[in-house]
């Protein structure tokens, strides 16, 4: 039974095969009732009456009363309406059965047309006609409402995904501006100054440039890029700041075949940069170490008085969110300034 306004190839194939099991059902039921003999006879009252009306009811019930009652919650009205649904289910029945079975038995199966009980008006059998009815569209009103939670449960799967792409998306869009705004203005001093190191400079920053825009596309990149990258644009700063940085990094541990997400440690060198040194001499430390499939990075800058007022940027509470998007409860990030030092901690479960 497929959701509302949903009518496919796949529904109509998987409804077919349920009235055939059902009608499988009612052909060994005929004859075991009364004989107690497994037999397959598919009787005429199942062709002409039960089945026709049976599956009337059925799709009466999920597609009427279940939209105009059920699901909005309304259900006295439900059962009310499902109990008239019966009672006509059982006077169709009694009918067809009457009008149509009875002559038919009377020309081919006389012994049963004896047996029977010529009147229309019989309560008692229109009422079992009518209880009969039941167990099948409780059967697919529950396979109704399962599809029904678990087709709620994949939209919900897919809106947040999307959601978490387009977040992903807008937020590495956040860092390649900011990155390149502070680097362009570089090359542009270098470029009036007509130093040597422009056309250097500008090749280092067409390399990154690729880096962002065609390498990190993926959700995970490994991590032995994602570390060339970081020393590419090491490279770039010390340029930019010439002898006014102090700079050390270096990495240990089993990098190679790791995956990481892209530009997702970036921004805390970034950040060193731009507010541990900027117009004043500085110093900045990067450290990533590896261990199995934890990784540790911890990036340490000088931290002047001109960075206290300014804060830590968007970089940083871009990757905050970034983090707990991609890695949630499966990273630490602390964040410390005192005396002069701004620390940044990374611990991240890959």
């Amino acid at each position: 039974m497929e959701m509302r306004g949903q009518v496919t190839y796949k529904t109509i194939t998987q409804h077919l095969l349920f009235w055939l099991v059902y009608m499988l059902y009612q052909a060994i039921s005929y004859g075991w009732e009364y004989t107690d003999q497994l037999t397959f006879r598919l009787a005429p009252s199942v062709i002409v009456a039960t089945l026709p009306v049976t599956i009337l009811l059925t799709y009466i019930n999920l597609y009427v009363l279940m939209p105009l009652y059920f699901y909005q919650e309304r259900y006295i009205r439900y059962i009310f309406g499902l109990v008239v649904l019966l009672l006509t289910g059982g006077l169709l029945i009694r009918f067809f059965t009457h009008e149509v079975i009875l002559p038919w038995e009377q020309l081919h199966d006389p012994v049963r047309y004896k047996m029977e009980n010529k009147h229309f008006w019989i309560p008692v059998r229109i009422l079992r006609l009518s209880i009969e009815a039941l167990p099948m569209l409780a059967i697919t009103m529950v396979i109704q409402l399962m599809r029904n939670a678990y087709q709620r449960e994949k939209n919900l799967r897919e809106l947040q995904l999307e959601k978490f792409s387009a977040e992903m998306g807008l937020l590495k869009a956040q860092i390649n501006p900011h990155f390149f705004f502070n680097t362009l203005n570089t090359l542009y001093s270098l470029i009036l100054k007509k130093s040597d190191d422009a056309g250097k400079f500008a090749l280092r920053i067409s390399d990154l440039m690729h880096y962002m825009l065609y390498e990190t596309r993926a959700d995970k990149i490994l991590l032995t890029d994602e570390i060339s990258h970081l020393e590419n644009y090491m490279r770039v700063e010390e340029m930019r700041f010439a002898d006014r940085v102090d700079l050390s990094f270096h990495y240990s541990g089993p990098v190679e075949g790791k995956l990481i997400a892209p530009l997702i440690l970036l921004p805390f060198v970034e950040n060193a940069f731009k507010h541990g040194i900027e117009n004043d001499a500085g110093w900045i430390t990067v450290a990533i170490k590896l261990t199995e499939q934890r990784l540790f990075m911890k990036v340490e800058n000088s931290y002047p008085d001109h960075a206290r007022e300014s804060g830590h940027g968007l970089g940083l509470a871009n990757v905050r969110k970034r983090l707990e998007l991609t890695y949630p409860g499966n990273y630490t990030l602390n964040l410390s300034a005192d005396n002069g030092l701004f620390e940044a901690e990374l611990k991240i479960n890959l």
